[in-house]
């Protein structure tokens, strides 16, 4: 069932099945801006009562920083082929027009800059929420990239993120301290500092999650093909913005960026008036 309805006064679409409910804001980069199970909410939460809106030319981290948003084509910005690549990218910053067909919605979104359409279908599929992306290349190159999912689930004590890479893949720190294996899968207590880390060999097609031992409820990810090879974790214990939460970055290139990507020949592209395609699945699985 979809409905319209409100986010912290911006306007919003459900998407709700038998168990679980998820918000979508088309005005907003169609983030994904509440996903609950059984009524209560998996997505970190800004703690402002007010939606702080994301511009063009203003500050991510000092906006909304919350929730899931999709960061395409890049994280950190940089200059490619004379176009800028903006902050945790150009398509969370933009709105995006709504189509509604049946049980399924469809944001699309026009990046004049790069001369990229952007279009992401999002459905419920039984007790699955998935969401069909669609990435057209309107350029006479190859169009360097990197999608990642900048996924930003609430913390709790004792959680845990969980991948299909073993826990002693190789793995680069962007920032930040943490341990190699296991331990750097771990959501520390509060009031410790944040990190970030990539692993950094390719493990296509990504699957992930989190598990939350005293919730019993484990969020399972996954991807339907090739495209998503690579998988990041940021851990945020309430060092960065109060919050507390550890996020999910599954991601079709290293490193945050494509300049740093194709540094370490990890870039991922859109080639030349083609069209990159990938689905996302989401579920909950009690445990």
């Amino acid at each position: 069932m979809i409905k319209k309805t409100f986010y912290k006064e911006r306007p919003a679409l459900e998407i709700s099945c038998d168990k679980f409910s998820a918000l979508f804001l088309p005005s907003d980069g169609a983030k994904l801006a509440s996903l609950k199970y059984n009524n209560t909410e998996f997505l970190a939460q800004a703690k402002s009562d007010k939606y702080r809106r994301l511009g063009l030319d203003t500050s991510y981290i000092d906006a909304e920083c919350s929730a899931f948003d999709d960061m395409f084509p890049t994280i950190d910005p940089c200059e490619i082929n004379g176009m800028q690549y903006l902050d945790h990218g150009e398509v969370c910053r933009r709105e995006h027009s709504v189509e509604i067909d049946g049980d399924a919605v469809t944001f699309l979104c026009k990046l004049p800059s790069l001369n990229v359409i952007y279009k992401k279908t999002a459905y419920c599929n039984g007790d699955e929420l998935c969401v069909k992306y669609s990435i057209e290349n309107h350029n006479s190159f190859d169009f360097p990239y990197v999608w990642a999912g900048h996924m930003m689930f609430k913390g709790e004590s004792g959680a845990y993120a969980v991948s299909n890479f073993p826990t002693d893949s190789p793995m680069t720190v962007m920032f930040g301290n943490t341990e190699s294996g296991e331990k750097a899968l771990h959501l520390p207590d509060v009031g410790n500092k944040q990190y970030k880390f990539y692993y950094t060999e390719a493990k296509p097609p990504v699957k992930c999650g989190v598990v939350y031992p005293e919730s019993k409820l484990q969020i399972n990810v996954e991807f339907d093909n090739d495209i998503m090879k690579y998988f990041g974790l940021w851990v945020n214990p309430g060092d960065l913005n109060g919050m507390y939460n550890i996020a999910l970055e599954p991601c079709t290139a290293l490193y945050d960026n494509p300049v740093n990507a194709e540094k370490a020949e990890a870039c991922s592209y859109i080639p030349a008036h083609k069209t990159v395609e990938f689905t996302l699945k989401m579920k909950f699985e009690e445990i």
